[in-house]
């Protein structure tokens, strides 16, 4: 197996052997998992072998992928048999050894209307069925159905197939972002109709030709232990968030988790003259940037907005008025992270708790 892991590293580019840790926070009770259950290899319409898409998923910092390789559409059936138990069965020893969750999984099309399919028994159970009977074979193998691009050719709606799917009790989750497109009018379907949400890469060509370094979408799954059974639960109890473009999607609960893991003011008490400035440092200890806004303080104290690069430092400018009290304040500054994103109107409030000193 050794020899195996060595022997694809090898035949990598020299890229592909550098492992980005891509940190983010777990949050309390919670593995934070970075996923991607939406990728494609040559046993349906992409261009590479189920172990490319291994190392680049291990070589991208994610957790778990899933191969979502197409039933009923092989344009490489004249080389390859139609059988989608192959990328499976092929990219699961790598990722094993790599510690990469493989989740084994189809996508179902009819038409413009796709699914994906995650922890299915019987990969080949899908071929010539139209979209409401394979959907009725996924939920007798218990399988996890989410909505795949429900922005792709038109402005996403909440529509005949899709609502009378769901109200069968056929589909669990969509893809809020596909590629690099978000499709924000589409987020309060998550708590309107009680769906996780993903976001997903949709890969078919080798990802270092789609995607710079960071800008693969992910899924960051909220899982109680980091394996199968773990990530079932998650999406179950729809225990998701999508970021893609420096952005996150999700319920407040978890990003807020998300701030409180990764940021921090490192001078939360300071000492200042009236009209005199200082730098507050934050830090960020996450590969998620963030854009922050204060949008509440005391008449005589000023602060500007700041981005907070991953993994990364920032001053912020702080000051007092010339007439500020003198004397110890606690004060929490009502803040605004512009990039978390739990309505489509609506980001994350958090509080900065600070002790200033105003001295005469």
């Amino acid at each position: 197996m050794r020899f195996l892991l060595a022997l694809v590293l090898a035949a990598a580019p020299a890229a592909a052997q550098h492992r980005d840790a891509l940190p983010v926070p777990d949050l309390p009770g919670y593995r934070t998992l970075k996923c991607d259950f939406h990728t494609h290899t040559v046993f349906s319409d992409g261009e590479v072998w189920p172990t490319t898409r291994v190392v680049e998923a291990w070589r991208d910092g994610l957790d778990a992928i899933a191969i979502t390789d197409h039933a009923g559409y092989n344009p490489h059936e004249t080389d390859l048999k139609p059988d989608l138990s192959r990328p499976h069965a092929i990219a699961l020893p790598l990722a094993e050894q790599l510690g990469l969750i493989l989740v084994p999984a189809v996508e179902i099309a009819e038409k413009d209307f796709h699914c994906n399919a995650l922890f299915v028994t019987d990969f080949n159970a899908f071929f010539s069925l139209g979209m409401a009977e394979a959907l009725e074979v996924a939920r007798k193998q218990d399988a996890f159905v989410f909505w795949n691009h429900p922005g792709w050719k038109e402005t996403p709606q909440w529509e005949p197939p899709a609502s009378t799917l769901h109200e069968r009790g056929l589909i669990q989750g969509f893809e809020l972002a596909n590629e690099t497109t978000v499709y924000a009018e589409a987020f309060p379907w998550a708590r309107e109709h009680r769906l996780a949400i993903f976001a997903n890469s949709d890969i078919h060509v080798p990802a270092t030709a789609f995607y710079t370094l960071r800008e693969r979408p992910v899924t960051l799954v909220f899982a109680r232990t980091a394996d199968l059974a773990g990530i079932r639960e998650a999406l179950l109890s729809r225990r998701t968030a999508a970021w893609v473009n420096g952005e996150v999607w999700g319920a407040e609960e978890h990003l807020a988790g998300l701030w409180q893991g990764a940021a921090r003011v490192e001078n939360p008490e300071v000492r200042l003259k009236p009209g005199a400035r200082l730098a507050l440092r934050l830090r960020n200890r996450s590969a998620i940037p963030f854009r922050i806004r204060v949008t509440g303080v005391p008449s005589w104290l000023r602060i500007g907005d700041a981005e907070i690069r991953p993994e990364g430092v920032v001053g912020v400018a702080l000051s007092v008025s010339k007439n500020a009290p003198p004397g110890t304040h606690e004060v929490e500054l009502d803040t605004e992270v512009g990039n978390l994103h739990i309505t489509p109107e609506r980001n994350l409030s958090v509080k900065l708790p600070l002790r200033i000193e105003i001295s005469k």
